[in-house]
């Protein structure tokens, strides 16, 4: 966790999970987790609770390392898988994990199921869970969807939807929630998963 050096706010050009540019300024005292870039840059990103995230320069972070990391937001996904449900599908060239998920596992809608699943539908998420364990075209990129999922839905629901699925597809769900690639911008997962998804923690990775 970090918040702003100094006593003036800073405004950050950046976007909401799942798309979208969006600007927000960052006011003294205000929370956020910060994440160094890995590239050499002197910039560092920054999470907010809003769900807005963006690059803000080294000299105007002041880190908070003892603090326990804020959840982050993912509402927006919820809101443009909703706007996709709608999109015309017809070749890989519109939407490559749409596409695919329909030619090859017979989800007729992504989003839709996408939607459906976050609100507790368990075949929607037994369709997507089967996706994610072949990592239909998009090459870790299922996961990542998981991941938001798992914000959308929260922590009762997902749990409940868990318990549902057979003991190796929660061994995946496990396996990928503990890695750094699939869980960005959290760098150690589980401890984060433990404190804000408890009964997803106790179900993947036991008490």
């Amino acid at each position: 966790m970090a918040t702003i050096e100094g006593e003036d706010g800073y405004t950050i050009s950046g976007s909401t999970e799942c798309g979208g540019k969006a600007t927000s300024t960052i006011q003294p005292g205000e929370r956020f987790i910060a994440r160094e870039l890995s590239d050499g840059e002197k910039g560092w990103e920054a999470y907010l609770k809003s769900g807005i995230s963006g690059t803000i320069p080294r000299n105007r972070i002041r880190l908070l390392p003892d603090e326990p990391l804020a959840r982050l937001n993912f509402a927006n996904c919820k809101k443009e898988w909703r706007k996709l449900q709608s999109k015309r599908i017809k070749s890989s060239a519109d939407d490559d994990v749409a596409y695919s998920a329909k030619k090859y596992y017979g989800v007729a809608n992504y989003y839709k199921t996408l939607v459906q699943a976050s609100e507790g539908d368990a075949k929607a998420f037994g369709q997507l869970s089967s996706l994610q364990m072949d990592g239909v075209a998009g090459e870790g990129n299922e996961w990542n969807t998981t991941w938001a999922l798992l914000h959308v839905a929260g922590d009762d629901t997902f749990a409940k939807l868990l318990l549902r699925e057979s003991s190796k597809l929660r061994q995946g769900y496990a396996t990928n929630f503990a890695s750094p690639y699939e869980t960005e911008p959290i760098s150690n997962p589980k401890p984060y998963i433990k404190l804000h998804f408890p009964k997803t923690y106790a179900i993947l990775y036991g008490n």
